[in-house]
């Protein structure tokens, strides 16, 4: 007679599984200047080299050629809509190799950060090189449990693998190298840093030479640092940046808030609500949460020394949120492996992460038009003979090379640089035939942009006439087109 064994069922996987769901559902529907530039170069095939993210675009392109019928704006958000599912289930089991209780409940907090929520729904570089960095961890504790070398290889190959589709995770693979260095353990260190080293430098020697740069290999590798595209340095706008975007990592707050909650009153009780389960919740991890020695102790300085070091170079780029992705996730592995804190206030706050990210964060850039873009290209076409001054020139640029081909946008976009005497006299000249801008009473939301960047001094074109002929509105917002013509 055959007996049947009853195993208790486990649905501990349908959490990533769920928020796996929630991400391919609701992809943004407003990509940013990077998405378009990614995906433009992925479709048509140029620019295959990026030194910044050096495995991402070829990635892309090798799954374009595969799988022709998905265009690649949308095969990419699927694809890091997945990763990112992905990465939760790497994490989940991350923790129950620690032996962490009720992996779940953060499993869901984590997936519930607008951080991961955000760039899991968009066509960007971060969440690749976080699958790479997190099964560099999990071979990692592997080593540390089993003491075999042959984990410790796998682990620095993927830590590797995570700084060649993102640069930002060599703070990863350095904040788990030094605590080897620092506990003298030589041979394991020169082992982890060797076998991914040795991949990363392989690989952009071979970049280096396919790209026929004209510059050094230091400036190719740098080349973004080099070329003023990451912004870094030291002012108030790092103190004020900075904390802003961290509670963004968890939290989505944005301008564009404000109309959506005057369109709909009844989201009012998002924020009532989250505030008191939020403050009995903390009050309660704070009050019961206790003090444990990790059996993981040198695991623990290397998560301790990885979030320093992504914080630091996080603060130094003026509080950028792209490198504050994965923050949260250092977070809770350091709280759980120095404190044994209450699971129960911590799915409250996952719940409430959750619907508030879902409500302000994910549906808003799903269903609604937050910066008129695409509208504007329409106006674009209304208007086939005109050149254009923009506000956001290099989004519509890539848009137009991404939907029209490559070099589609030449001649039609006119960058403000307007302190360039030459620049000032070529726009001048345009003005002479047909000259459209919607740079004047731009209605922006309230954001980052606006904090960070100084707006551009339109005095300078005080010589110019200015009629409205068109408008683009968008949610919360109407800016208008003008024409601009010489006095």
């Amino acid at each position: 007679m055959v007996k049947f064994i009853k195993t208790k069922f486990n649905a501990s996987f349908l959490i990533p599984v769920g928020l796996t769901l929630l991400y391919v559902l609701l992809p943004t529907a407003n990509s940013g200047i990077d998405g378009y530039a990614y995906a433009s170069a992925i479709k048509w095939g140029h620019e295959m080299v990026w030194p910044h993210h050096l495995l991402y675009v070829p990635f892309g392109r090798l799954l374009f050629l595969v799988i022709l019928f998905i265009q690649p704006l949308v095969l990419m958000k699927l694809v890091n809509a997945l990763v990112a599912g992905v990465c939760l289930f790497i994490f989940q089991r991350i923790l129950t190799e620690l032996e962490i209780n009720y992996t779940y409940y953060f499993v869901i907090f984590v997936g519930s950060c607008f951080g991961m929520m955000r760039y899991a729904t968009e066509n960007e570089t971060y969440i690749l090189p976080l699958l790479c960095s997190l099964l560099g961890i999990l071979y990692f504790i592997k080593n540390l449990k089993l003491q075999k070398n042959g984990y410790l290889i796998v682990s620095g190959l993927w830590f590797g693998v995570g700084v060649l589709f993102h640069q930002i995770h060599g703070f990863w693979y350095l904040g788990f190298a030094i605590p080897l260095v620092a506990n003298y353990n030589f041979k394991k260190a020169f082992v982890f840093l060797a076998s991914g080293g040795l991949l990363v430098i392989s690989v952009y020697l071979i970049a280096y030479n396919y790209s026929k740069s004209a510059t050094g290999i230091k400036q190719f590798v740098l080349h973004d640092v080099y070329a003023g595209q990451v912004n870094t340095s030291i002012g108030l706008n790092n103190l004020i940046m900075t904390p802003i975007s961290f509670i963004r990592t968890f939290i989505q707050v944005h301008g564009y808030m404000k109309p959506l909650l005057m369109a709909n009153p009844v989201l009012f009780v998002l924020p009532v609500t989250f505030l008191i389960i939020g403050f009995i919740s903390i009050k309660t991890i704070i009050k019961y949460s206790t003090k444990q020695v990790s059996e993981f102790d040198l695991f623990t300085k290397a998560v301790f020394w990885t979030f320093i070091l992504q914080f630091c170079f996080a603060f130094y780029s003026v509080g950028n949120a792209e490198f504050m992705v994965m923050l949260p996730l250092l977070v809770v592995l350091w709280l759980v492996l120095n404190f044994d804190i209450p699971t129960k206030p911590v799915f409250y706050i996952s719940l409430m992460l959750l619907f508030w990210n879902v409500v302000f964060g994910l549906s808003p850039a799903h269903f609604l038009d937050l910066d008129g873009s695409k509208q504007l290209m329409a106006k674009m076409e209304k208007y086939p003979n005109a050149k254009w001054l923009l506000n956001e020139p290099q989004k519509i640029e890539n848009m137009l090379d991404y939907y029209n081909g490559v070099n589609a946008s030449n001649g039609k976009v006119i960058r403000p640089f307007i302190n360039d005497t030459l620049q000032i006299t070529l726009i001048k000249n345009f003005a002479k035939t047909e000259l459209l801008t919607n740079c004047f009473n731009n209605g922006r939301h309230f954001g980052r942009q606006s904090l960070t960047i100084t707006s551009h001094d339109f005095d300078h074109y005080n010589n110019f006439n200015r009629s409205e002929i068109d408008s683009v509105t968008y949610f919360g917002g109407t800016y208008f087109i003008e024409k601009l013509s010489v006095k």
